[in-house]
């Protein structure tokens, strides 16, 4: 009997050997708006806390294919992550993921901006400009997953100006940040989406480049991008990575923490947010759907109702999770 009780203790004890060693890791999932080797070195250090502050191997995981990541909280190969607005919306969407903090910038603001911009030498000075000249312009438009370089100038731009941008530019093509703002001062497109935040940095990091840039248009303020954790990590471990980033830099004596936080994306530090901060980028992202179901010809009208149906359903179902967010 003896025996056989310490039988079953040891089948126990190896059924939780492997969670066991999961828990020992966690992997950060990181967006890349310039390269993934700067990237990594802002990140590191602090990842290199965070490893400090749970006691875990710590490891990140850095892409400019968004859904890499989201799919990473889906196969739990990431466990947290930053990322854009409106891919945070899938992530929280698939029901794997959750909203925790939001970043704050070192101004204390907690949002920025798109942008449209040009080279300083063009002789475009505005966007009414471009918009008088069908055909003319060539354009440089954001990864349609960025929040900032393309959901946002696609509805506050382009579509409450009834403007179509195909039918609006001589050429469009799409880009992240990084190459966007490199084709409008190598002068290889006329205009491109870009931001506030990646702006405040080329001025920082690369002034000679940032001078080569006007900005044509400013959007309205969109929130600061979130940080995530997956919904299925325990209590004791999200209460852990809770009080990480909502204290980093927030010590007196922390004064690397904040040079850390600044040199990442010019950052005081994180404040608490949840699924609710996503709730006009899913506003934004309804009506993008929307749209691009109305003016695509080769769907029928009965298709098209179809459609609509659908998407309504399903951002009705999606409101119904933010909006209980909120009230939490």
């Amino acid at each position: 009997m003896i025996a056989k009780k310490i039988s079953v203790l040891m089948l126990s004890f190896c059924a939780l050997m492997p969670i066991a060693r999961a828990a020992e890791k966690l992997t950060v999932g990181l967006i890349v708006t310039t390269n993934v080797e700067d990237t990594k070195k802002r990140w590191q250090p602090l990842l290199t806390d965070l490893s400090k502050s749970t006691g875990m191997e710590v490891q990140a995981v850095i892409s400019s294919n968004y859904k890499e990541i989201v799919d990473g909280f889906k196969n739990n190969t990431v466990q947290i992550a930053w990322l854009s607005n409106k891919v945070a919306l899938e992530a929280v969407e698939a029901g794997k993921a959750t909203i925790f903090a939001q970043m704050v910038k070192s101004d204390g603001s907690r949002g920025y901006k798109s942008l449209l911009i040009a080279n300083v030498k063009s002789p475009i000075t505005n966007f009414d400009q471009i918009a008088a000249k069908p055909g003319v312009y060539t354009f440089a438009d954001g990864d349609p997953s960025s929040t900032s370089g393309y959901l946002v100038p696609a509805y506050f731009l382009f579509s409450k100006n009834k403007i179509e941008p195909a039918k609006l530019f001589k050429k469009v093509t799409v880009g992240n940040h990084q190459k966007n703002f490199l084709a409008v001062t190598k002068g290889e497109v006329d205009v491109a989406t870009f931001n506030s935040e990646e702006m405040d940095r080329m001025i920082k990091d690369a002034p000679n480049e940032a001078k080569k840039i006007r900005v044509l248009w400013t959007s309205p303020l969109i929130p600061n991008d979130p940080m995530l954790y997956k919904k299925d990590l325990s209590p004791a471990l999200k209460a852990r990575i809770e009080d990480f980033f909502l204290n980093y830099g927030k010590a007196k004596s922390a004064t690397t923490q904040r040079d850390t936080l600044k040199n990442i994306l010019d950052l005081s530090g994180f404040q608490r947010s949840n699924d609710a901060q996503l709730k006009p980028v899913a506003d934004l992202t309804l009506f993008s759907i929307l749209r691009s179901n109305l003016n695509d010809t080769k769907l029928t009208d009965k298709q098209k109702q179809q459609k609509f149906d659908e998407v309504s359903a399903r951002f009705g179902k999606l409101s119904i999770i933010l909006e209980s967010a909120r009230l939490n």
